[in-house]
């Protein structure tokens, strides 16, 4: 059950990542980091406290952010109570329906400092450049294990021939990237397919109007815009379909789509289904963090069930076995083999000190590009700094 701290975030208009960065945790290794939006959701969704930072340092910083938005004192005096109405909830999954278990968000591995590559451990392994910072200058950069690759193909086949496609990962899972390859691909190839992306920065605002706005300006750049809905609606549909007769396929490309309310989420179906004869005119394609598979839940976002049952969701997953393969990728960019870097019992000692065992035997996998990049650039600076000839176990475990 949800907190009453949700409902009064909403009311007073108080995106919940601004909570979340107004929270400095005093925890070590996180000391002066703000909440991630992963622990603050959990927080305000399942009453789960973070391991690393006091519940009442969270809770007296919270109150001082809500006296600072003119909350009412007795609003904060209740909003680490349980809300019972449950209205201000949102859910998750695509492809998840009645009579499932909804999949609640995974608890966070101990972070490490985030680091750069420090000039001793580059000197120390012969690195002249960080194999993690813009480390995706072309199609060639981009990882492809089995689960990317159909994910990728997934996504390019949404945008040219229709669809709606729901793309799900955790943060530094690499949504982004795949995002960046199919926007590439389509300009690379030289694709009949027209990308609207929409700008807006909070996608928690997005609205119905301001999607219809996105569209018209994507396909036809300074033509005004008509000022009712009903208006954009007639012109979306008309440019569309001219631009469809003319040979393009048209995908609506939605980033952060996590923060969609689900009214907007209902709407998207409206634009799913519009269409020139038995030709659809418009696909989606959204992607978004694991809060986005909890609003697709139909179990919990019921009146959205038309959407949800369209939709289809691909995960992306832990890179388990292919840690090695995806590491031999980015330090064959700096010119380095694994073998002159790491010990072979490194990578078992990542994966175990990614990994967390919960109650009932079943492991939870942190395993995500973005985490291995911190935990080998924090292990290689360690082991520089001890001296060591390469990163083994014993390194990774002093993490």
């Amino acid at each position: 059950m949800p907190l009453k701290l949700k409902a009064v975030l909403m009311r007073h208009g108080i995106r919940q990542n601004d909570w979340a960065n107004s929270i400095k945790q005093d925890g070590r290794g996180v000391e002066g980091k703000p909440l991630s939006l992963s622990a603050a959701t959990q927080i305000m969704n399942w009453g789960t406290w973070p391991k690393l930072t006091s519940m009442e340092s969270i809770k007296r910083q919270t109150a001082e952010f809500l006296r600072q938005h003119d909350v009412d004192e007795l609003d904060i005096a209740h909003i680490w109570e349980i809300d019972d109405g449950d209205a201000a909830r949102n859910a998750h999954p695509v492809g998840v329906h009645i009579g499932q278990k909804p999949a609640r968000l995974q608890p966070e591995i101990e972070p490490l400092e985030i680091e750069m590559l420090s000039p001793t451990a580059k000197k120390h392994f012969g690195i002249f450049r960080d194999p993690f910072v813009e480390d995706v200058q072309g199609p060639e950069d981009v990882f492809l294990a089995a689960d990317q690759r159909y994910i990728r193909e997934a996504m390019f086949s949404t945008a040219k021939h229709g669809g709606f496609l729901a793309v799900v990962g955790e943060s530094g899972a690499g949504k982004t990237v795949l995002r960046r390859d199919l926007v590439d691909r389509v300009q690379r190839d030289s694709q009949l397919i027209v990308l609207i992306q929409p700008r807006l920065i909070d996608k928690g605002t997005l609205t119905a109007g301001a999607i219809c706005e996105a569209i018209i300006d994507d396909l036809r750049p300074g033509e005004k815009v008509k000022r009712s809905l009903e208006g954009k609606a007639r012109q979306v549909e008309r440019l569309l379909k001219d631009s469809s007769r003319a040979g393009n396929a048209h995908a609506l490309l939605i980033e952060e789509a996590h923060d969609l309310s689900i009214q907007t989420l209902k709407f998207l179906k409206r634009f799913w289904e519009l269409e020139d004869g038995f030709k659809k005119l418009l696909s989606i394609i959204l992607v978004g963090q694991p809060e986005l598979k909890t609003k697709l839940d139909e179990r919990t976002n019921y009146e959205a069930r038309e959407v949800i049952r369209r939709c289809e969701v691909a995960e992306l997953v832990p890179l388990g076995r292919n840690l090695e393969e995806y590491l031999t990728l980015k330090f064959k960019r700096v010119s380095k083999r694994l073998d002159e870097l790491f010990e072979r019992d490194a990578f078992d000692a990542m994966r175990a000190r990614l990994t967390r065992q919960k109650a009932g035997g079943k492991s939870v996998s942190m395993v995500y590009p973005l985490v291995v990049n911190n935990l080998v650039t924090n292990a290689l600076n360690l082991a520089a700094e001890i001296g060591a000839d390469k990163v083994g176990a014993d390194v990774i475990k002093e993490l």
